[in-house]
């Protein structure tokens, strides 16, 4: 995967189907300036669109529903007469808005046979930027607020929480346009799952910079003055979405921040009755993993289940957060109060979760888990889901309806190749601590990826994957059916070697691979020194230019690596056996070159001078150590 250092960018593991689902995010700023005409008053806010949709074999879609969730500011109590998307997805019933700042929600359905609701469906996912929401009201009837529609992401990060007398989990979910670095708007929405001995009264829900309240609040969530927990002091609490202030420079800035890094940052929930002891834990980024569920509830139906975990060092599931995403065909009428797997994670445990007259809709509900049965069944969904069952109860029927989270998997794994992470496939001999990409079928049942894990050292068991060379386990990256991402422990001897995967089934059948102490194996992307921005065409070297080179199987280092091991940010640093560099058939001054901090074992970075006297344009960069040369890489030089 060209450009990847440490961790691929894992989006979904899904089945293929007769139907499929898809949600996708939406945001748009509302302004009384952008209706047509202008609104003449002092009103705003902001909208998110979430559009759930139902696809056939072929891609089409077949039915959809949209969740309009609008914040507003408006100066005076006002009737919302309507609420959507051109003239085809919009509400159809009026709302009463009371002044200032309040929230509505509204659900409206795309049934089959609409064919204009589909079209406008199609066309928005395709081209969302002809599009804009439009709000209604009575005082202004033509258009009170309105906003051109944007793309919008989302990111799930959670903290583990505690506290002398508590224990819970947060999910903190942001929902966001532009980029992560350079937003152009925002909301935060919080959910916690909490443990107190009794009941309490929460007091706040807060993000800090830092650790706890000695840093500078980034983020406060809106808390009903008075809301208690549950009786029994266990349960699940959340808080409507906070609206980031586009105009408070330190409030975008800190979501910024939060998106780029969260583990900066710290989630703390206040009570009444525990005023001195936070519950209290440090944000952290999640993984993500995907399943398909086809025929959910009804004919035509098709849901997702996403989960979005915490890890520990060893790969263990720590906490997650269970996203249930069930679009629903059910007779009219009827509709969802309940959703579990296991009947040990629920998405509600009283009350309705959705309704509609026509017995279709979508539920889109969060589920935070930390403990208890929920975890465990949780830790063993990642490796085996086919384990696993979702329950969803109606309305309309005692019965619940069952239908399993995946389709049974008990064959072992193939495993067809093994090549360098750099992806050159002219490299054949391998080295004690590099990097691999092995590809096969059937390598693992559940896809990930390390973005929820903490540090320390690589695991070499994850989602129930493991891989074996020789009598040396390796440490793990990435698993996916197709393809694992993996470290060679540097205990591996050298020579012929054999390499198995295990999905938790059953080892595959070996391959054989040739080890050597080293066999440098140069990434194909390189960076200035002065900036870190990338050598390319639009931005050749010079001579004299300091660069930066990356490579894997470079071997061990002195002071010595363990396995997996994360590198710590020197001195002292980890220098790799002597290296010299190549450049157009020059020698260029070697810097450094040692183990690349702050990943892990097994990538490595150079600097080099770039020598003078190369002749413009393409030229080859070739790196040895020990004697042995690396594959070759080009950059262009000016």
């Amino acid at each position: 995967m060209r450009g990847k250092l440490l961790i691929a960018a894992m989006l979904s593991a899904s089945g293929i189907f007769a139907q499929t689902a898809q949600t996708t995010l939406f945001r748009a700023v509302m302004l009384a300036a952008n209706t047509v005409p202008p609104a003449a008053w002092d009103a705003s806010g902001a909208a998110d669109i979430l559009v759930h949709v139902v696809r056939d074999s072929s891609g089409n879609i077949l039915s959809g529903s949209a969740d309009f969730s609008l914040s507003y500011e408006f100066p005076n109590d006002t009737m919302v007469t309507g609420f959507g998307i051109a003239g085809d997805i919009a509400m159809a019933t009026d709302i009463m808005a009371t002044a200032g700042s309040g929230h509505i929600y509204q659900q409206v359905q795309v049934m089959p046979g609409d064919q204009a609701g589909l079209a406008t469906l199609n066309a928005l996912l395709t081209n969302p930027s002809q599009y804009s929401v439009s709000v209604l009201t009575t005082d202004n009837p033509s258009g009170a607020i309105a906003g051109p529609l944007q793309p919008g992401n989302a990111a799930v990060l959670m903290a583990d929480l505690a506290s002398s007398n508590a224990s819970g989990a947060a999910t903190v979910t942001i929902y966001y346009t532009g980029p992560a670095y350079a937003i152009t708007s925002a909301e935060v929405a919080m959910q916690i799952a909490y443990q107190f001995p009794t009941q309490v009264t929460f007091s706040a829900m807060r993000i800090y910079a830092s650790q706890g309240q000695s840093g500078v609040l980034a983020v406060a969530a809106d808390v009903i003055p008075g809301t208690q927990s549950a009786a029994s002091g266990a349960g699940v609490q959340a808080v409507p979405g906070t609206q980031i202030n586009m105009s408070n420079p330190q409030m975008v800035e800190a979501v910024q921040d939060i998106l780029l890094g969260p583990t900066n940052y710290s989630v703390d929930v206040d009570t009444v009755e525990y005023p001195s002891a936070a519950l209290s834990g440090q944000l952290r980024g999640t993984d993500s993993m995907t399943f398909e569920v086809p025929n959910t509830a009804g004919p035509n139906s098709a849901s997702q289940i996403v989960l979005h975990t915490l890890r520990l060092s060893s790969g263990a599931v720590l906490a997650g957060t269970v996203i249930f995403d069930i679009n629903y065909r059910l007779a009219a009428g009827a509709g969802i109060n309940e959703l579990d797997i296991d009947s040990d994670i629920s998405a509600s445990a009283t009350g309705t979760v959705t309704t509609d007259a026509s017995g279709s809709g979508n539920v889109y509900a969060f589920a935070t888990v930390y403990s208890g049965a929920g975890l465990a069944s949780l830790s063993d969904i990642v490796s085996d889901p086919a384990n696993h069952e979702v329950d969803i109860q109606t309305t309309t029927s005692s019965a619940a309806i069952t239908v399993p989270l995946a389709p049974p998997n008990t064959a072992a794994p193939v495993v067809n190749a093994v090549i360098s992470i750099v992806e050159d496939k002219t490299l054949t001999t391998f080295a004690p601590g590099e990097l691999v990409e092995i590809y096969g079928t059937n390598l693992a049942k559940v896809t990930t990826d390390l973005s929820g894990w903490p540090g320390g050292s690589l695991p070499d068991l994850l989602n129930g994957v493991a891989v074996a060379v020789g009598s040396q386990r390796g440490r793990l990256l990435y698993v996916s059916p197709t393809q694992v991402d993996a470290e060679l422990a540097f205990e591996t001897q050298t020579g012929a070697q054999l390499l198995s995967v295990n999905n938790g089934n059953a080892p595959s059948a070996p391959i054989s691979m040739n080890v050597a102490a080293v066999a440098p194996a140069l990434y194909d992307f390189v960076f200035k020194n002065a900036d870190f921005s990338l050598v390319g065409a639009s931005n050749p070297a010079h001579a004299g230019d300091v660069l930066v080179l990356y490579a894997t199987g470079m071997g061990q280092t002195t002071p010595m690596l363990a396995t997996g091991q994360s590198i710590p940010l020197g001195p002292p640093f980890f220098d790799t056996a002597p290296v010299t560099v190549t450049m157009g058939g020059q020698n260029a001054n070697v810097i450094y070159s040692i183990a690349a901090p702050p990943y892990v074992a097994g990538l490595y970075q150079m600097a080099v001078t770039t020598p003078a006297g190369l002749g413009a344009g393409s030229v080859p960069v070739v790196a040895s150590v020990g004697g042995v040369a690396s594959n070759t890489v080009t950059i262009p030089v000016q």
